[in-house]
């Protein structure tokens, strides 16, 4: 949920692209889930108003929690074609609200990233991206950036200094990060840009939970807007006692008899799958961003097939049905924080 004081930004991103015909669908949408929960079978009327599109899921680092970095992703690797976006993306975008250009991997290995938000940009639909860094190496790159269109630019970093990056961020270079990021404040300062808006995240874990005043001061150092405290998503025991926090008030879990457990009661409902949809980077349709290796596909927009078809397809609306009636027995829902706390500790507004 969003807080409270990010409300004002968030009002301005979407009145400066709400179209009748979007303001429309987004009322439709909400409608329709609204019903569905009421009547417990999926009503759809509308289309979805966010769009997540994966550039790849190849990735540079070796993230231990990340089934792209660890190894463990078991559908092909590889990167969506320019003119494939364009398809997925043209299709849609007289109803999108917001683009986001990630899912697994490294979206700036994708060679057509900045191609993509600048066509996203032409169409008046804001995008927002997600790095590791190690991609931003000159002036030149971090001005194309700022100059794409780009809504919002999320950059990752997990620790202030190498040794407790490196402990997460596997075959990182810290010192290639922090440069990174520099080229990319200094282009926007410039550029005197007020877009993208930067936005510094940190995931807490146990090597850098003592870091967060730290995180604080290099986010106002840097000069970013935004500093987000998000917390750790695990798989097993064993990845919880290594990664999750000391302090329980950083981590989304609660400790149970038998094993781990995401912080309150799953409901019996998603708004994701009325909201919005997944293209990962080979025109496969997934739920969401935690079907990581498209376990639950739903269709195809590859080899002419049409969004539509997907989002009115009998796999789609069997899969609302299944979550509108039990949503523990989807094993991807029990380790997502949808409509509980905990996905993030804070968001904060960085101050001058």
């Amino acid at each position: 949920m969003l807080p409270l004081r990010l409300l004002p930004e968030a009002i301005s991103r979407y009145y400066r692209v709400a179209t009748p015909r979007r303001v429309t669908n987004a009322a439709k949408v909400g409608l329709s889930y609204a019903l569905s929960n009421v009547l417990k079978r999926d009503i759809r009327m509308g289309r979805p108003f966010m769009l997540m599109v994966e550039p790849t899921n190849h990735c540079n680092l070796k993230c231990p929690l990340c089934p792209s970095g660890n190894g463990e992703m078991t559908r092909p690797r590889g990167q969506m074609e320019l003119e494939h976006f364009k398809k997925v993306f043209d299709d849609l975008a007289d109803d999108l609200l917001l683009c986001l250009l990630w899912n697994q991997g490294e979206p700036f290995l994708n060679p057509n990233l900045t191609k993509m938000i600048r066509h996203a940009a032409d169409r008046n639909v804001p995008t927002i991206t997600s790095t590791n860094v190690h991609y931003i190496r000159t002036a030149a790159e971090a001005e194309d950036i700022i100059q794409s269109g780009l809504s919002e630019l999320i950059l990752c970093l997990d620790g202030v200094d190498p040794d407790t990056y490196v402990k997460y961020r596997v075959g990182g270079d810290f010192d290639r990060v922090m440069q990174g990021i520099e080229l990319v404040a200094e282009a926007k300062r410039r550029l005197q840009a007020s877009t993208p808006r930067i936005h510094l995240q940190f995931i807490l874990m146990k090597q850098n939970e003592g870091q967060v005043e730290a995180a604080r001061q290099m986010a106002r150092d840097f000069g970013v807007d935004r500093l987000s405290l998000k917390t750790a998503q695990v798989y097993t025991e064993e990845d919880a006692q290594i990664f999750l926090p000391t302090d329980e008030s950083m981590s989304r879990y609660d400790y149970a008899e038998d094993g781990i457990k995401t912080k309150g009661t799953i409901k019996n409902t998603c708004r994701h799958l009325w909201y919005s949809t997944v293209v990962n980077w080979d025109g496969a349709v997934s739920p969401c961003c935690f079907d990581k290796d498209v376990h639950y596909g739903l269709g195809d927009t590859s080899n002419g097939h049409v969004f539509d078809e997907v989002w009115e397809g009998e796999r789609y609306t069997q899969f609302r049905n299944d979550i509108l009636k039990d949503r523990s027995a989807v094993p991807i829902c029990n380790n997502c924080s949808e409509g509980l706390k905990g996905m993030f500790y804070d968001i904060e507004e960085v101050a001058p």
